[in-house]
């Protein structure tokens, strides 16, 4: 089962559901039209190397799927027009809307849409030709293009809205909840789109780790519903005043980490000192703020993991963010130091002490 992704899996059930369908009629001669015999043997061919190009392949791409399941639907409409019993040929040609539903699966819309199209043509045109009177036309028909179209806009929106839970809840698993802001997950998934955007550039990584400062006082005073409003109106805060393409997350209780591409220290300075006045202006709390930049196109920088890389920038800014306590909160300090310390090597710089 491993070997096939859905969509291959039901297109190959419905070819080995037809086999038994085309056998039957062919070793039943008065359920074929005199002289037709030949055409469902054709099918059934047709059917028999489709299912062992199915079970080959095991995940049809999407022009795979149409070139099989074309001569699918070709053989649906040319085994109606065969069958001398006008009930059951419109029973085999609605058999046609299995194909339309299977593409709706995994399919692109201009594959379904042709499909259904294609369909809805090859139904028309096979019960035209058996039709008797214009009534037996319209009604035929429509039920059969009806049969077309609901089981695929059924598939198709089911689809779409699985597609949607599961965006939601890939959201939901690197965001933090209170904040919306990234989560430590969320972190270190959407790092590659500040990592990328300063590689190759002028711009180094910046790296920036905030402490709101006594913040077990606010929730012993105030309860913690104060304490998680104020943490929404800092994370509020901290967007509003960052660059764009910079990403914030919250990655403990009362602190948050910036990600951003930064022109260097002075810039990373101004912006960390920024953040700071702005969170004081704008709530009851102020923030401890320890920062880094380093530079990404370093070599040995390069060799490493983004988590690895990620541990080692927290490394440097809780340093800086211990050193801004220690001193009095409610300020910035800033990591000036080399990327490399001398004498080091890669993995003795990425190893904690």
């Amino acid at each position: 089962m491993r070997h096939f992704d859905q969509r291959t899996l039901a297109v190959l059930g419905a070819e080995v559901g037809a086999i038994p369908l085309l056998v039957l009629g062919l070793v039943s001669p008065s359920f074929i039209v005199p002289g037709r015999s030949w055409a469902l043997l054709v099918i059934g061919v047709y059917t028999l190397i489709s299912v062992a190009i199915t079970a080959a392949v095991g995940r049809l791409s999407d022009s795979q799927f149409v070139v099989l399941s074309f001569g699918g639907m070709l053989g649906i409409a040319g085994s109606a027009l065969v069958i001398d019993d006008n009930g059951s040929a419109h029973a085999v040609l609605v058999l046609l809307a299995v194909i339309p539903a299977l593409a709706a699966m995994d399919s692109s819309v201009p594959v379904i849409v042709g499909f259904v199209t294609t369909a809805s043509i090859l139904a028309a045109t096979v019960v035209a030709i058996r039709a008797e009177t214009p009534t037996a036309l319209f009604v035929g028909g429509g039920a059969v293009v009806m049969a077309i179209l609901i089981p695929t806009y059924m598939v198709w929106t089911l689809r779409q809205r699985l597609l949607i839970l599961v965006q939601q809840q890939s959201t939901l698993s690197i965001t933090d909840p209170l904040t919306e802001a990234l989560n430590r997950r969320g972190l270190l998934t959407q790092s590659h789109l500040v990592l990328n955007n300063c590689a190759g550039s002028d711009l180094m990584i910046g790296f920036l780790v905030a402490d709101v400062d006594h913040f077990k006082k606010i929730n012993d005073r105030h309860g913690h519903s104060a304490g998680d409003a104020i943490l929404v109106q800092i994370a509020a805060t901290l967007h509003a005043c960052v660059p764009p393409g910079s990403i914030v997350a919250r990655t403990g209780g009362e602190e948050f980490v910036i990600l951003t591409a930064i022109a260097g220290n002075h810039e990373m300075s101004a912006l960390a000192e920024r953040l700071r006045t702005r969170v004081a202006a704008s709530t009851d709390v102020t923030l401890s703020i320890g920062a880094v930049c380093i530079d990404p196109d370093h070599a040995t920088l390069r060799a490493v993991s983004t988590q690895a890389l990620l541990d080692h920038l927290f490394r440097r800014a809780d340093r800086c963010l211990y050193i801004a306590k220690r001193e009095g909160r409610n300020r910035v300090q800033l990591d000036h130091g080399p990327v490399i310390e001398p004498g080091q090597t890669v993995d003795q710089r990425l190893t904690p002490s």
